[in-house]
């Protein structure tokens, strides 16, 4: 894999801002006690702490996680995190919540996601777990935030085997206070990460103050190193969890667990410490190479726009990041975790289908517990299936040639070729994908419906419902379906777009999804949102070929925004026979290709058109070389042209040719298209 233009400075996101290495917890699986690296830095004023934001925010940072050490013993906490949210800015910050009660009101409006920490309901654990005596301060911080009514407090368990016997409790008070619980595994970056620490070995080294200000007593004996009883081993903990898929109020990262499944810890670790995730020390310096392999560093000096061009930091993150020999096996999500969804591979599925049931979950199902009750069991089953057709039957990703492609691809006689999806691929949907820069933007991936599902779909419902035209059990008895349907959905999808997806059986899942759309098409009333329902609704129906007939009600003739791909994906799968069929149920615009013809242009192609075309016109796609110079070439365009529209450029190009498209489908319907694969029609 190459080294490219991805990662240098402009292709920050986001950032991870140490506001302070102090702490007034003795967590033992956290060095930043413990190591005298992290003591003795001066920490930015008011003024400076905003003027670094200002900094992060010129070099494209639009996202920002406020750690530490514990965040609100930063004098000015307060002001920096509400300037960090004026900009615009999504943020974060964690919290132990032991001190965190006096500035509920001054932060927890101000930020997007409010984590606090919270491993144990028992007090002695509690000690034991992070040194200190203050559960009591941190459970009345978590009341005092949920009183506040802001919706935006998730709980933050790291499950060990000391802990895991109280994960049912811990669940329980999550849902009792109707807040999220994320239960996470242990991250590994150092040797004995998971032993919790003896605290009396470094204690010395830290000012621990307690309420009123004096030293806690008897600080000597603060807890036990590991517990003595016995539990479950820690590689049966993920499995554990699992369990907790469809729990209300649990988050679960199904990605983080496959990650750590299918790491090789000989292989360089694909971290973006640096690349896209800046990470800023309390005196506003860049660390280096991350937080936790801490020993390198560029003042921040002349400004962060200076820092991230320096020699050094370039050498670092081009030579170090991820090749270190404390880098092979690191599994520090919020450094490996951006990764995933930069690489078009099974642990993005899996973040795909993670995020979609936390979505599910947060947004639609947990509001209505205990009401809306969803039995876990066979969902388990059916996840378990699906994952081992992931696992086990699709192939897998080889890396990409270059750092900044999301997916391998190979240029044949016939078309390029890409290792997860089935059948043949235009280069303009190669070129679509790459503009979009993230996975989330590709063309042929599961997650496209489901994400318009819990953005729009059940929003506009909902709202249809609390102005009284649609009836509220209709309402409850859609959200309940949901999880169902998703894996209906991922079921039908990787069966016809996949590689290996003639082994799944998708005769069942086809007639969920069918009933789903003509359920909830039917609960529409006559209103200006039931036509976007119907767009979305009809979205799945055209993309999995569900009997044309069938899909009637939801017939759409007003232009929407994915009418093209719904086009391009009926002239992959759909039956010769059905093609008029389908095309009546589109815009005549996005109908044209399925009756053969050319889709009409509204006169003269604009001057970004002409660009493309040329582009494409002069330098063929004849092999690997030439197709990624085109995304280098593409994507730079987008100084001029914004990234969707020019992917909407590519799938319009792609479409005039309608012949091809077919053809590049050929592989798809021959291995089973939906007539072979079910005789569902709506209802």
């Amino acid at each position: 894999m190459t080294t490219t233009a991805a990662t240098v400075a402009g292709s920050f996101e986001s950032a991870r801002f140490y506001i302070t290495f102090r702490c007034n917890s003795l967590c033992g699986y956290c060095n930043v006690w413990q190591d005298d690296k992290f003591k003795g830095y001066e920490e930015l004023t008011l003024e400076q702490g905003r003027r670094i934001l200002d900094e992060l925010h010129a070099l494209g940072v639009r996202y920002v996680d406020f750690t530490g050490g514990e965040p609100v013993l930063h004098p000015h906490i307060d002001g920096i995190v509400q300037y960090a949210k004026s900009l615009g800015m999504t943020v974060e910050i964690t919290s132990n919540g032991i001190r965190f009660a006096k500035h509920i009101d001054a932060i927890v409006p101000h930020v997007d996601t409010m984590n606090v920490s919270l491993d144990t309901l028992r007090p002695e654990r509690y000690r034991a777990i992070r040194g200190v005596p203050t559960l009591d301060r941190a459970l009345d911080v978590i009341r005092g935030i949920v009183a506040s009514g802001a919706g935006n407090l998730k709980l933050i368990c790291v499950v060990t085997r000391e802990n895991v016997d109280e994960v049912p409790d811990l669940l329980r008070f999550a849902q009792e206070n109707r807040v999220t619980v994320y239960f996470s595994t242990m991250f590994e970056y150092f040797d004995e990460q998971d032993t919790v620490r003896d605290v009396r070995r470094t204690a010395r080294k830290l000012k621990l103050v307690e309420q009123n200000g004096r030293p806690v007593a008897g600080g000597d004996s603060c807890g036990p190193g590991r517990a003595a009883a016995p539990g479950p081993d820690d590689g049966s903990l993920p499995d554990l969890l699992l369990g907790l898929l469809y729990a209300p109020f649990s988050l679960i990262n199904l990605h983080f667990r496959k990650y750590v499944e299918t790491q090789d810890p000989s292989a360089p670790t694909q971290c973006y410490a640096n690349k896209r995730i800046l990470t800023v020390g309390p005196d506003g310096r860049l660390v280096l190479p991350c937080y936790h392999a801490f020993d390198n560093s560029i003042p921040w000096g002349g400004g962060l726009a200076d820092a991230v061009r320096d020699e050094e930091f370039a050498r670092v993150r081009d030579e170090e990041v991820g090749f270190r020999p404390e880098c092979r096996g690191c599994t520090v999500f919020p450094y490996v975790g951006l990764s995933f969804s930069y690489r078009f591979d099974k642990v993005f599925l899996y973040q795909a289908l993670s995020e979609e049931i936390a979505k599910i979950k947060g947004r639609f199902a947990d509001p209505l517990h205990p009401r809306v009750a969803v039995a876990p069991e066979p969902l388990l089953g059916e996840f378990a299936e699906l994952e081992r057709f992931v696992d086990t039957r699709l192939p897998g990703a080889r890396e990409p040639l270059a750092e900044d492609h999301l997916y391998r691809f190979d240029v044949t006689p016939t078309g390029l070729h890409r290792d997860l999806v089935a059948g043949g691929t235009a280069v303009e949907e190669v070129l679509a994908d790459h503009v979009r820069e993230q996975c989330w933007g590709v063309q042929r991936s599961p997650h496209l419906w489901i994400r318009l599902v819990y953005r729009e779909l059940v929003p506009l419902l909902r709202d249809l419902t609390e102005r009284g035209l649609v009836s509220r059990e209709a309402y409850e008895e859609v959200v309940a379906g949901l999880y169902g349907v998703q894996l209906a959905w991922w079921r039908a999808y990787l069966g016809r777009y996949f590689r290996g997806g003639e082994e799944l059986r998708t005769r069942e899942a086809d007639g969920v999804v069918a009933r789903f759309l003509a359920r909830t098409g039917e609960l529409l009333p006559v209103a200006p949102e039931s036509t976007r329902v119907r767009q979305i609704l009809l979205h799945a129906g055209c993309v999995l070929g569900l009997p044309a007939a069938g899909l009637a009600p939801l017939a759409s003739p007003e232009p929407f925004a994915e009418a093209a791909l719904l086009a391009k994906h009926l002239l992959l799968v759909a039956p010769d026979g059905e093609l008029t069929a389908y095309a009546a149920l589109l815009p005549p615009d996005a109908a044209a290709p399925l009756l053969g013809k050319t889709p009409p242009t509204n006169g003269t192609p604009g001057a970004s058109a002409r660009a493309l075309d040329r582009l494409l016109d002069e330098a063929p796609a004849a092999d690997v070389p030439s197709v990624a110079a085109l995304i280098d070439a593409v994507r730079a365009l987008r100084s001029d042209v914004p990234a969707e529209e020019l992917a909407g450029l590519l799938l319009a190009r792609e479409l005039r040719d309608p012949a091809r498209v077919r053809l590049r489908g050929e592989v798809l319907r021959r291995a089973g298209g939906p007539p072979a694969r079910s005789a569902h029609p709506l209802g």
